[in-house]
C-alpha cells in the first residue's frame, strides 16, 4: 500500500459518503483510524474501478489472440492488474469484518497466483470472474449499520459459500500447476474444461446472491446502488469456449489422442502415453504415469493438504500487510519512526540513536555495540554479564557486513524497520536466546553452520557415488534405471554444492558459547524444515512450497540445511535400492521428486542472486565486489562459474523432464534463458546477413539496368544461409552506392544500419 498522498481522479460516491459504522466495526479502532480508513475507501475506489474496467477490456481481447507469448502476456497482466482492488477490499474487510472470511480467502489465492512465474489463460479467465465477483462486496461501503446487522445471518451464509468456492478453485489451480507438463494437460483436458466451467458458474451464482442481498437492501429504503460491474461477468462462458492458443505440437497431440479414442482411453495405455509425450517433446517419468493412473480427482485429494500449507505460507505476509495498513502506520509515525520497530529492546535502541525510517548497516551495528556495551557494564566491573562475549562481534568491523546483510533483505546497504521486524521474528522460536546472542550467531555462527553442512553434503554425494558404483558392478536387474539414477545423482552434485563456502574453523577462534548456539540452531532448523518437508513428501515444485519448507522467502539463509535434508533422504533411497538389488517404481518416483526439489532450490538460489545483482546495478555498485562480499560470498561461485552449473542443470533436466521449453519458468534458471536469447540473436545475425546479400543483388540489378544491360541475363545467386554451428558470420561488406534508388535519404549502407538498429532494438525490448 502506498502511504504517500496521491493525486487521482475522484468519483462522487453514489450514496452517503460516510455510512455509520456498525458496533462490530468500531471495536478495536480509534476514531482517527476509522477516519483514515474512510478516506482510503474514497481514494482507492476510483482506482479499483479503473482496474476492473481495464481487466474487462483485456479479457474481451483474449480470444482474438493466438500467439502463445501474446496470450501469456495478457494473462499475466490480468492476474497482476488488480493491485488497487486488493487494497480496496482489504479496507472494506477492516471496516466490515463480516466480509473478512471472503477477503481473506480471496487475497491468499490471488497472492499465490501472482507469485507464479507464468499463468494459464483458461484459468485466468475464471480467476478474473472471481475477482469481479468479490469486488461486488463494495456494496457494503454503502450499507448503514442497522441494515447490516439485520442482514448479518443471510450474508454470513453467502460469504461462507463464497470463501469455500474460492478455496476450492485455489486447490484446483494448485493441482493444475503442480502437474505442469503438457502431457498432463492434454490427457486431463476434458476434466479441466468441466471444472473450469463449473467454477465459472459458481462464481456467477455468488454474484447473483450478492445482487439479491442488494435488492433486499434497496427494498429496505437504501438508495439505489450504481454498479459498473453488473454486465462484466456475462461473457466469460463465451470467452472460455473461444479461447485458443496456436501450438503445432499441441495440435498434433490432440489429433493423435482423438484418433486413439480420446484422453480417457489414452491414459489407460502406457505406450500411447509415451507417444503423446514424444509429440509434446516431454519425457514420461515414473511419477507421471503414477499420477495419470490416479486421475485428476485423486491428484486433487493428494495435493489438498499441501495446498493448505501453501496458503499458510502466504497468510503471514497477508497478516503483515494488514498490520502495516495505512491507518496503523500513520498512527505509529505520529510518535516517531522508532514505533515501527516491534521488538521493545530494538525499539529503544532505534529511539536512542534518533534513526529515521532507515539506517546504514554499519551505523546500525555500531548502535548495537554502544547500547549493549553500556548495558553489560552497568553492574560494575566485578560482575560479568553472561553475554559479554558477544561484544567482540559487534566491535570488530569484519563482522559488521555479515550482521548487516542478514537484516538487509534487498542488499541496499540500509536497514528499515520492516526488515528488522522480519529478521527478529524467527528469534521468537528460540525464546531463551537473547538479542545479543541472536546477532552474534548471524555474525559468525551461521557461516560456520553453512561450512558444516557443505562438507557433509559433499561427503554424502561421494557416498552415493560409491554405492551406485558398487551396485553397477554386481549382477542386478533394471540396468537402465540404474543408469538413469547415476546420471541424476552425478548432475545433482554441482547443484547442491553451488554455494561458495570455505572452512575457517582452523583459523578463526570460535567461543564455546557460539558453538553451543550453532548446534542449537542446527537442531532447531533441521527439525523445522524436516517437519515442513514431510507435508510435501519432500517434493517442492514451486515458490510457495519452497517458502513454506524453510519458513522464509530468503532462500540463501536456509538452503544449506534444506539441501542437507534432501540429500540425506536421497542417500537413504539409493541405499535401499542397492540392498534390494532392484529399482522399484516407488523408489524411482521418490528420486525424481527429490531431484525436482533440488532443482527448485538451485533455481530459487540463482534467481535470488539475480534480484540482488539487479538492485546493485541500479545503485551503480561494483557487481563483482558485491557478489564476493554479500552473505560472506555465498553467491560467488554460482555467479562466476555459471556455465558449469548450467551444463549440470540441463543434463538433469533432460533426464527427468525432456525438452527445456516445456519446463515452467520457476524450474528454469536464468542461464537457460540466456542461452535461448543467444541463439535467437544468432538467428537474427543470419537474417541480417541474408537481407544484406539480397539488397546487394538488387543494387547490382539497378546498376546494370541503368547502364543499359538486361537485368534478366544476370544470374541470381542463392542467398547465403550460414549454419549456426559454423561460428560467427563474416562481417557484412558495405553495399554499392552508385545509381541506387534504394539509397534514398540514408544511402544503402545507412538503410541497412537503420534496419539493424530497429531489429536489435525490437529484440532487446522483448527479451
Amino acid at each position: 500500500m502506498s502511504f504517500t498522498a496521491e493525486s487521482s481522479r475522484t468519483r462522487p460516491l453514489p450514496l452517503p459518503p460516510s455510512p455509520t459504522p456498525s458496533s462490530q466495526m468500531l471495536q478495536g479502532y480509534q476514531p482517527q483510524e476509522i477516519t483514515i480508513l474512510d478516506e482510503s475507501i474514497r481514494r482507492l475506489e476510483p482506482m479499483a474501478e479503473d482496474e476492473v474496467e481495464e481487466v474487462s477490456k483485456m479479457l474481451d481481447s483474449l480470444p482474438l489472440l493466438h500467439g502463445r507469448q501474446e496470450v501469456e502476456d495478457i494473462a499475466k497482466k490480468l492476474v497482476e492488474g488488480v493491485h488497487h482492488v486488493l487494497e480496496y477490499l482489504d479496507v472494506v474487510a477492516q471496516l466490515h469484518p463480516i466480509a473478512g472470511i471472503v477477503v481473506g480467502a480471496f487475497r491468499s489465492v490471488v497472492k499465490l497466483e501472482i507469485g507464479r512465474h507464468e499463468n494459464d489463460a483458461h484459468i485466468v479467465v475464471v480467476h478474473t470472474t472471481m475477482v469481479k465477483t468479490v469486488y461486488h462486496l463494495k456494496f457494503l461501503t454503502r450499507v448503514q449499520s442497522k441494515l447490516e446487522d439485520d442482514l448479518k445471518e443471510q450474508m454470513n451464509v453467502i460469504f461462507r459459500h463464497m470463501s469455500d468456492t474460492i478455496r476450492d478453485f485455489g486447490a484446483f489451480v494448485n493441482t493444475y500447476h503442480t502437474c505442469w507438463q503438457k502431457t498432463y494437460k492434454m490427457l486431463f483436458s476434458p476434466i479441466h474444461r468441466r471444472k473450469l466451467e463449473s467454477f465459472n458458474g459458481r462464481f456467477q451464482q455468488h454474484k447473483e446472491d450478492l445482487d439479491t442481498v442488494k435488492s433486499t437492501i434497496t427494498h429496505m429504503q437504501l438508495a439505489a446502488l450504481i454498479d459498473n460491474t453488473e454486465q462484466l461477468l456475462d461473457n466469460t462462458d463465451d470467452i472460455l469456449k473461444r479461447l485458443q492458443i496456436d501450438d503445432p505440437d499441441v495440435r498434433a497431440a490432440e489429433a493423435f489422442v482423438s484418433s486413439h479414442g480420446g484422453p480417457e482411453e489414452v491414459r489407460k495405455n502406457s505406450d500411447l502415453i509415451d507417444r503423446v509425450a514424444a509429440l509434446l517433446h516431454e519425457k514420461v517419468t515414473a511419477g507421471m504415469k503414477e499420477n495419470l493412473e490416479l486421475g485428476f480427482d485423486g491428484l486433487m485429494e493428494k495435493h489438498a493438504a499441501r495446498y493448505l500449507k501453501k496458503l499458510e505460507s502466504v497468510q503471514d505476509s497477508v497478516i503483515a500487510s494488514v498490520s502495516a495498513s495505512q491507518a496503523v502506520i500513520l498512527t505509529r509515525l505520529d510518535a516517531g519512526p522508532h514505533e515501527l520497530v516491534e521488538d521493545s529492546e530494538l525499539r529503544e535502541i532505534w529511539k536512542r540513536n534518533g534513526w529515521k525510517s532507515t539506517v546504514k548497516c554499519r551505523v546500525f551495528v555500531e548502535g548495537l555495540h554502544e547500547y549493549y556495551q553500556r548495558q553489560f557494564h552497568t553492574n560494575g566491573a566485578q560482575v560479568v554479564h553472561k553475554d559479554t562475549w558477544t561484544l567482540a562481534f559487534f566491535s570488530r568491523v569484519m563482522f559488521h557486513s555479515a550482521i548487516g546483510d542478514v537484516v538487509d533483505d534487498d542488499g541496499s546497504g540500509y536497514i528499515s524497520a520492516s526488515e528488522l521486524n522480519d529478521f527478529i521474528s524467527e528469534q521468537r522460536c528460540l525464546p531463551h536466546w537473547s538479542k545479543p546472542q541472536w546477532f552474534a550467531f548471524w555474525a559468525c555462527g551461521w557461516y560456520n553452520n553453512n561450512s558444516w553442512y557443505y562438507h557433509r553434503i559433499k561427503a554424502i554425494t561421494q557416498d552415493i557415488e560409491k554405492t551406485i558404483h558398487q551396485a553397477e558392478r554386481a549382477p542386478m536387474e533394471d540396468r537402465g534405471s540404474w543408469s538413469l539414477i547415476r546420471v541424476v545423482t552425478d548432475s545433482l552434485k554441482p547443484l547442491v554444492l553451488a554455494a561458495d563456502v570455505e572452512d575457517f574453523s582452523s583459523t578463526v577462534k570460535v567461543p564455546h558459547q557460539l558453538r553451543r548456539l550453532q548446534e542449537e540452531y542446527r537442531a532447531y532448523e533441521e527439525e523445522k524444515i524436516a517437519k515442513n518437508l514431510a507435508h510435501f513428501d519432500h517434493h517442492l515444485v514451486d515458490r510457495a512450497s519452497l517458502h513454506y519448507a524453510v519458513g522464509d522467502t530468503r532462500i540463501e539463509l536456509h538452503m544449506m540445511a534444506l539441501l542437507y535434508i534432501l540429500v540425506t533422504q536421497l542417500q537413504g533411497v539409493v541405499s535401499e535400492i542397492a540392498v534390494a538389488k532392484r529399482v522399484h517404481n516407488k523408489a524411482l518416483v521418490t528420486i525424481e521428486e527429490l531431484a525436482t526439489s533440488c532443482i527448485a532450490v538451485f533455481v530459487a538460489f540463482e534467481n535470488r542472486m539475480r534480484d540482488l545483482v539487479r538492485g546493485w546495478r541500479f545503485e551503480g555498485k561494483d557487481i563483482g565486489m558485491q557478489v564476493d562480499r554479500y552473505a560472506d560470498g555465498l553467491f560467488r561461485k554460482c555467479y562466476r562459474e555459471a556455465e558449469a552449473y548450467d551444463q549440470a542443470y540441463h543434463i538433469l533436466r533432460g533426464c527427468i523432464f525432456g525438452d527445456d521449453h516445456t519446463l515452467p519458468r520457476h524450474l528454469r534458471p536464468v542461464g537457460s534463458t540466456r542461452r535461448i536469447q543467444t541463439s535467437m540473436m544468432r538467428e537474427l545475425e543470419i537474417d541480417i546477413a541474408t537481407l544484406s546479400h539480397r539488397m546487394r543483388e538488387l543494387e547490382k540489378r539497378f546498376c546494370a539496368t541503368k547502364s543499359g544491360a538486361s537485368a534478366a541475363v544476370i544470374p541470381r545467386s542463392p542467398s547465403p544461409r550460414p549454419s549456426i554451428e559454423k561460428g560467427p558470420t563474416e562481417p557484412m561488406q558495405p553495399p554499392l552506392r552508385s545509381g541506387s534508388r534504394l539509397s534514398g535519404k540514408y544511402g544503402h549502407g545507412g538503410l541497412l544500419r537503420v534496419l539493424k538498429r530497429s531489429i536489435f532494438s525490437c529484440v532487446s525490448s522483448k527479451y
